[in-house]
């Protein structure tokens, strides 16, 4: 008889595929496109899964699999190296996509579950699955990652000679991800994740193993006075040969910069369906509203992108001041207010640059209310007011803003895990693991506090030392909720002296947070079962709520 995995008990026998059949629908998913084209993915998915069948699955870490998968340094660490998990990302994707396409058909399926190396296997005509886990995690619908051909933009050149116009380039290099993230049929990459792979120095080639996409825009500008010229090419990054390429000139003007972006998006999605078919309806308008009109409006804006990647203090006051000083004049952009409220909303939600009896969180509403009323179809605007609402406790104004921005733009990593983050926080678990989920497939690099959610929520579901292990995948040392969520989990896993170094860390950065807890759990609109078990935890850390 054909053999089966020691903790396979015999009431499985007839639900659980045997090591052959596992081992077969290895071989087909790894001689199909997208792992036959991908040696990494396909020597990650074999090695995972014949340790699983050789009963090891407990040595599946990010460490073992940097240093037997990927030729990590015995000194590897995978808090610090993040190529463990940015493949692990890919690997899921390109399961998706096989057993969507090629594979649609095959009896077994494996599966790769997120928060876990250890894959499942299953009969495809069944309902059960058999893991080699002892006690699998519960099952969560996810939104699927792949829904089309890939692309990175990398960030566009400045050649016009002047430091000071990097502004535009990064400008430029935001608008053209967030327009061509408007088509649904796009796997469009984040900023955060390109430009890292640019300042890594990464060719065509590179990016290509790294992140799996099938195309790269790459864009560079010359800006004068008068006149702007766009240079930009769209390349087949399995073959590094250019598909297209295009310049653009327009008048130095913000109108005219608009017209450029769009058209550099519309360009790409017609090469693009050519070889892939119709991409749908593009969110398109054949008249924009709510742009803005003056330089120093767009500069803003763009350092506003800057400002939300770090959240900086003195990056905050200075597009702050910045933004309302342009808006007195630029009153009609929409992306401008957007901006201005989301910085007010932190000044509100975060206490970053605090204003004594200023209404920050009533402004922030205002601004974004403008901001929508300027462009009623700006995904950015409409996620401004959605967490205007949200913090104003408008839960119901919050949920039409909050689909109704992932409905312009499906393709915003931001935008769905600040979307994302507040269902989860407001006992919405379920939708908001969705969206992070979705955010951190369209950015393998991306903020610490992408993975605050997803920790909570293994906590909340008592499993500290997993929450411990997910927070940590991108630590933000200095930032208080980090470590008041790692002295809570610490906490909760029994290893009170690691909880009481980072209930040292959070008192050191905030002295008053045991007074204020109750406050800023009520601000964060923190229902009652996340509420329970943190202030729990807190306690058993030395931070008790006043």
């Amino acid at each position: 008889m054909a053999e089966r995995r020691e903790n396979q008990s015999a009431t499985d026998d007839a639900a659980c595929p045997l090591d052959t059949e596992v081992r077969g629908a290895l071989e087909r998913v790894t001689t199909e496109p997208p792992f036959a084209r991908s040696l990494r993915l396909s020597r990650f998915l074999t090695y995972i899964v014949e340790e699983t069948l050789a009963g090891r699955s407990d040595r599946l870490a990010g460490y073992s699999i940097g240093v037997d998968v990927f030729d990590k340094p015995e000194d590897f660490d995978p808090r610090i190296d993040t190529n463990v998990r940015v493949e692990a990302s890919r690997l899921r994707r390109s399961l998706d996509q096989y057993y969507r396409e090629r594979g649609s058909e095959d009896p077994v399926e494996i599966i790769v579950p997120k928060g876990t190396y250890v894959p499942e296997f299953r009969y495809r005509a069944g309902d059960r699955v058999i893991t080699a886990q002892v006690a699998p995690p519960d099952p969560i619908e996810k939104v699927s990652p792949v829904r089309g051909p890939s692309i990175a933009v990398l960030p566009f050149d400045n050649f016009g000679g002047n430091p000071d116009d990097q502004f535009f380039a990064d400008g430029l290099t935001e608008e053209t991800i967030a327009n061509l993230a408007r088509f649904n049929e796009l796997f469009v990459l984040s900023r955060t994740t390109s430009s890292k792979l640019a300042r890594d120095g990464a060719d065509i080639r590179q990016i290509r193993e790294e992140l799996d996409v099938d195309f790269v825009v790459e864009g560079s500008l010359r800006k004068t006075s008068q006149a702007v010229r766009v240079t930009v090419q769209l390349i087949d990054a399995a073959t590094d040969s250019h598909i297209f390429a295009d310049n653009f000139d327009r008048a130095c003007t913000p109108e005219g910069v608009f017209e450029i972006q769009d058209q550099i998006a519309m360009q790409i999605a017609s090469r693009v369906a050519d070889r892939y078919g119709p991409l749908g309806r593009y969110v398109y308008r054949a008249k924009r509203t709510g742009q803005s009109r003056r330089w120093e409006t767009y500069r803003w804006i763009t350092r506003f992108y800057d400002y939300y990647a770090t959240h900086d203090p003195v990056r905050h006051a200075e597009v702050r001041d910045g933004l309302a000083s342009a808006l007195e004049i630029d009153h009609e952009s929409s992306d401008g207010h957007a901006a201005l409220s989301i910085i007010l909303l932190d000044e509100y939600r975060f206490h970053i640059n605090e204003r004594p009896e200023y209404p920050a969180l009533s402004n922030a509403l205002s601004h974004a209310q403008i901001a929508v009323g300027c462009d009623p179809e700006n995904a950015f605007a409409q996620k401004a007011l959605a967490l205007a609402y949200y913090h104003s406790r408008e839960f119901t104004d919050f949920e039409i803003s909050a689909e109704r921005a992932i409905q312009l733009n499906p393709g915003n990593a931001t935008v769905l895990a600040d979307i994302g983050h507040s269902y989860w926080i407001s006992g919405k678990r379920e939708r908001g693991l969705q969206l992070i989920d979705r955010a951190l497939s369209l950015s393998p690099v991306h903020p610490g506090w992408y993975h605050h959610a997803p920790a909570c929520d293994l906590a909340v579901s008592g499993k500290p030392a997993e929450a411990i292990a997910e927070i940590k995948q991108v630590p933000m040392l200095g930032f208080i909720w980090h470590h008041a969520f790692l002295a809570w989990f610490y906490a909760e896993a029994a290893d009170l002296d690691a909880a009481a170094r980072e209930a040292n860390e959070v008192l050191t950065i905030c002295p008053e947070f045991c007074d204020i807890i109750q406050n800023e759990l009520t601000i964060w609109c923190a229902d009652d079962a996340m509420r329970h078990v943190a202030l729990a935890g807190w306690r058993k850390a030395g931070l008790r709520a006043a």
